[in-house]
């Protein structure tokens, strides 16, 4: 079987560590070429033919009339493969147009539509590349934004193999919250374009990590869909683990979206419980820069220690020293609506971390309907009942270890290795026997 990727990203294990092409796709029997939208280099060791167009080349091709993008090779030098380790976004057009756009967002991003929507492709080195590959299916796992919609509709005339989709968020619906005139200037007329793009490119299967989304998509653009998650390595037994003293808590992640606030709001609960000495404490594991209002409300006065990322490996040893695994998100309506659909994908990650795991987030979020229909989490759905959740547990703490097994026992039934490439793979292989 030969997969062809149309991605946003470089598939780069060390940029993007918990990526989900290397968890969908290490040992997975098939030939792999990618078309990618990024500047940076690729890294990992299942994919080697790479066609790259960035955002410079876009821009370029705009004010000299020259042509986007070129067939790029993995790193091969030991200086080069160190090189790709670090993070190109960091360098050229596209890290100063990131930069400048967490202060104008809107406007930033309505120019990048413009830039993409109006480059030149090197439409010749395009079509040689993917005739060279002769893709059997085109496998396009990305939010669909205008830049990837154009990408999408020109492969789409340049082969016909079949193409599936896959999202994680909220693409193109009016389910947000703004009080920008941009921002619904932007979102309105991505609507109206997704409705055409899924018309024009009859995709035979689109993927995603929300149920309501998947419904949606099929009752709304009469498309097929079903949910798609993240696989991970459970062993054949679990073992269970004494529960420490104090009762440790890790979160590992990002801040921004306002999640920092529910960590805040953890703090003022663990503050109240260890009045008397400390019961139950909090790591935080985080690649944020901190800033002076966060570190004031994530300190050591609320039993929160701030601590810098770390690698997988020393995250999955952290893991098995502690007791509860969380995930958080945002209680703010912005923030709520923005991932309502998002399904983190170190959910399944902490399943198999043989910890508990505490979910505090909007109860219409994907991640959390999903953790409350399978009991595989506590689950938490206002800032209220923080308190008396974790006051339970400090005086039951038993109830970690029964939850520690129901995590593990979800992700081991739901999210095997084995069952989610079976499904990929059994997707992928009736959508190509359907064509011939």
């Amino acid at each position: 079987m030969r997969i062809m990727l149309l991605t946003s990203e470089e598939w780069n294990n060390y940029t993007y560590s918990n990526g989900v092409l290397t968890n969908w796709f290490t040992g997975f029997d098939a030939d792999f070429a990618q078309i990618y939208t990024s500047p940076g280099m690729p890294n990992n060791t299942t994919c080697h033919s790479y066609f790259r167009i960035t955002d410079g080349e876009m821009a370029r091709s705009i004010i000299y009339r020259t042509r986007a993008g070129r067939e790029i090779q993995m790193p091969q030098t030991i200086d080069a493969i160190e090189l790709s380790k670090y993070n190109a976004k960091k360098k050229g057009t596209y890290g100063f147009m990131k930069k400048i756009s967490l202060w104008f967002h809107t406007p930033v991003v309505l120019l990048r539509d413009f830039i993409w929507l109006h480059g030149r492709y090197n439409i010749d080195g395009l079509k040689k590349f993917i005739t060279d590959f002769n893709p059997d299916i085109v496998f396009s796992p990305r939010y669909a934004s205008p830049k990837m919609m154009r990408l999408e509709s020109i492969i789409h005339q340049l082969t016909n193999a079949p193409m599936v989709a896959f999202t994680a968020d909220d693409e193109a619906s009016l389910h947000q919250y703004s009080l920008s005139p941009l921002f619904w200037i932007r979102r309105l007329w991505i609507h109206r374009m997704f409705g055409r793009h899924v018309c024009e490119m009859r995709y035979k299967h689109y993927w995603m990590f929300s149920e309501e989304q998947a419904m949606s998509y099929y009752y709304k653009y009469g498309l097929e869909t079903s949910t798609l998650y993240k696989c991970g390595d459970f062993p054949d037994i679990h073992i269970a683990k004494e529960v420490g003293t104090p009762i440790r808590m890790v979160y590992a992640g990002r801040l921004y979206c306002n999640r920092w606030k529910t960590l805040a709001a953890i703090g003022k609960a663990l503050s109240d419980i260890n009045r008397q000495g400390e019961r139950i404490v909090l790591d935080i594991y985080s690649m944020e820069n901190v800033s002076t209002r966060q570190r004031k409300s994530l300190n050591e006065n609320y039993s929160i220690y701030l601590h810098e990322s770390v690698t997988p490996e020393d995250l999955k040893v952290i893991y098995e020293k502690a007791d509860i695994a969380l995930h958080v998100e945002s209680m703010d309506k912005k923030n709520r609506l923005l991932t309502r659909v998002s399904f983190s994908t170190k959910i399944i990650d902490l399943m198999a971390s043989t910890c508990a795991i505490m979910a505090i987030c909007w109860n219409q979020h994907a991640g959390y309907q999903y953790l409350k229909k399978n009991d595989a989490a506590f689950c938490v759905d206002d800032y209220s009942q923080i308190l008396p959740c974790l006051q339970s547990i400090v005086d039951n703490p038993a109830i970690i270890q029964t939850y520690a097994q129901k995590a593990y026992n979800c992700g081991k039934q739901n999210h095997s290795r084995q069952k989610i490439q079976g499904q990929i793979r059994n997707q992928f292989q009736e959508i190509i026997r359907s064509r011939r």
